[in-house]
Order: C-alpha cells, then sequence, then structure tokens
C-alpha cells in the first residue's frame, strides 16, 4: 500500500508528468512502481495515457514571453506589475492557485521566482511582489519577461475554496498576502458568495485590495489579525454570520492561527490557506517543497491536493 494523493495537474495536459518517468507519480500507484492498481480515482487513468502517450511524459509547461506595460512602486520595496502576455496563458491562469515562475527573458533559469497571480484581464496578467533577494533585484530591472506557467497548487485545500457557491466567507489577509487573494476573490463572488475580508497591513503597511478590478461592494475591515483583540473580532465573526469557508492569505504564523480559531468554534467551516511552502520548480523534481505532514508523512506540496488541516 502507498501513499497517494491527489494531484493537481492530474488529468490535464501536462498529465503524465515527468514523475511517471521516474516511478515517482503522486497519484498512481503503477507509475510508483507497485505491480497493483491503487490509485486515488482523479476521473481519468493516468497509467493509460502514459501507455497512450508511449511510456513517456507528455510535453511540459513552455515559457511565454511577457513585456512590462506599467510598473508601479506601491512603495519603497512593493512593485506592481502589468504584463502583456499571449491569450492562451491567461486562459489557463483563471482559476484559483494560479501562479507561475517569473524571469528576465536574458536571464539564466535560476533567477526564476514564483509569483502569484494578484490580477489578470483580456491581455494582462498582474503581480505584486516586495523586493528581498537576488531574484526579485533583478526582476525589477527587466521589461522582458519569460513566464513558466500555467501552475495551479497555490492554495492547500483548494477543493475547498473551488467547490463553494451561494454561502458566506471569510478572506483573512496580512501583508503581501494581499497578492494572492485577486483571483479568489473574483471567483467567489462570481460564485454568489458574501465576502468578509480582514485586512492587515502587515509589516509593509499596505492595502492595496482596491487595486483588484470588476470586484466591488466589498466589506472591508483592517485590523490586526495577529492580536488577541483581532483574532476575537474574527471569531465572533464566523460564528455570528454563518461563514461556512475561510481563506487565510499570509504567512504560516496566520494559518496556524486562524485553522486553531476554526477548531475550536467549528469543526465544519471548510478552510483554506496559501501555499508558503519553498518552491523551486513547480514539479515535484528538485524537492524543494516537500513538506512534512501532522501524521508524519511528507508530500510534494507543488503537486499534492491535500487538506490543510493535515499541515496547520
Amino acid at each position: 500500500m502507498v501513499d497517494l494523493y491527489k494531484c493537481i495537474d492530474g488529468g490535464s495536459k501536462y498529465c503524465p508528468c515527468h514523475l511517471a518517468d521516474n516511478d515517482s507519480c503522486i497519484s498512481c500507484s503503477i507509475l510508483r512502481g507497485e505491480k497493483f492498481c491503487d490509485c486515488n480515482w482523479n476521473g481519468v487513468c493516468i497509467f493509460y495515457e502514459y501507455r497512450m502517450n508511449n511510456y513517456k511524459s507528455k510535453e511540459q509547461r513552455k515559457i511565454f514571453e511577457g513585456y512590462v506595460e506599467k510598473k508601479m512602486n506601491l512603495s519603497e520595496r512593493v512593485i506592481l506589475l502589468k504584463i502583456k502576455v499571449e491569450k492562451e496563458l491567461i486562459d489557463q491562469l483563471n482559476r484559483f492557485g494560479s501562479y507561475v515562475f517569473i524571469k528576465g527573458n536574458s536571464d539564466i533559469h535560476y533567477f526564476e521566482a514564483p509569483m502569484s497571480i494578484f490580477d489578470l484581464d483580456e491581455n494582462h496578467i498582474y503581480i505584486v511582489y516586495q523586493e528581498i533577494g537576488v531574484k526579485t533585484k533583478k526582476l525589477n530591472e527587466k521589461l522582458n519577461l519569460g513566464i513558466r506557467g500555467p501552475y495551479w497548487n497555490g492554495i492547500i485545500g483548494i477543493n475547498n475554496i473551488d467547490s463553494l457557491a451561494n454561502s458566506n466567507c471569510a478572506i483573512i489577509t496580512r501583508g503581501i498576502g494581499q497578492s494572492s487573494i485577486g483571483i479568489p476573490l473574483k471567483k467567489l463572488a462570481e460564485k454568489n458568495n458574501e465576502i468578509v475580508i480582514f485586512l492587515d497591513k502587515g509589516k509593509i503597511n499596505l492595502n492595496y485590495i482596491d487595486l483588484i478590478t470588476d470586484v466591488s461592494n466589498l466589506k472591508i475591515i483592517e485590523l490586526d489579525v495577529l492580536s488577541e483583540e483581532g483574532q476575537k473580532q474574527i471569531e465572533d465573526c464566523l460564528i455570528n454570520n454563518q461563514i461556512n469557508l475561510v481563506f487565510s492569505a499570509g504567512a504560516d504564523v496566520l494559518h496556524r492561527k486562524i485553522s486553531n480559531i476554526i477548531k475550536n468554534i467549528n469543526k465544519e467551516i471548510k478552510f483554506a490557506a496559501t501555499n508558503n511552502n519553498l518552491i523551486c520548480c513547480g514539479e515535484g523534481i528538485c524537492g524543494s517543497c516537500t513538506r512534512k505532514m501532522k501524521n508524519g508523512k511528507r508530500i510534494k506540496s507543488c503537486k499534492a491536493i491535500i487538506n490543510p488541516n493535515l499541515i496547520y
């Protein structure tokens, strides 16, 4: 018996991937080197797809060309980029948990940085990032970009948030975590969900949610989400407003505090959180995203669809 998880790429045009070539598929027991089928059914037989593709992985993500049409300094070190890209990529990124790897078009692959999609329109993607290390400083100098994608596992508990409709939900975000809520916010609104946002400006001391397009009448409550007073206010909201889902967008310390609030008041409230694990390749190859769960088992967090309660 092997530990199998649903894969975010299962059934997509990128499946089977390179993991299948190396007896490491996270969803197919046969492609994990076992002699029997014990899969967590994804709606498609991954081994059949592998066999029909002459026992090799399918063509993987390509690098799209992007051009920075607008750069906005939201603060000294927080930057918003409006990037013109091909519609093919935009269409594939218009879903929960989307992110890409970005670098200068002329830079070597070591400079690729994973970036959440803050917003998008018919011709552009928008990203917001904080200039901290070598990769982001280098990116800040470029207009012509290489963009590898799409990738979709930027949210842990993605099934919880993707399935929510006609319900009440809360988004709790802090600091640069705001960069991950644009598409989830739009998708939740499209599904007729009532949304309340608890916003903590964090160390960047910024509120840039208003830059998200095509969403209006948001209920935004600014507070210190890590303080006892802030957590009490969040707890009261969850209790008094019949909240069905909470989406935490921030650091792991925020995820743990919100998870504890939910467990203490109503374990039936669904939970989703931004994927803060180190992600270097996005394909489950490098191992940087490997995460140890509470039960001691390890998963490839760039690929595996899991319940955030197994981590937080």
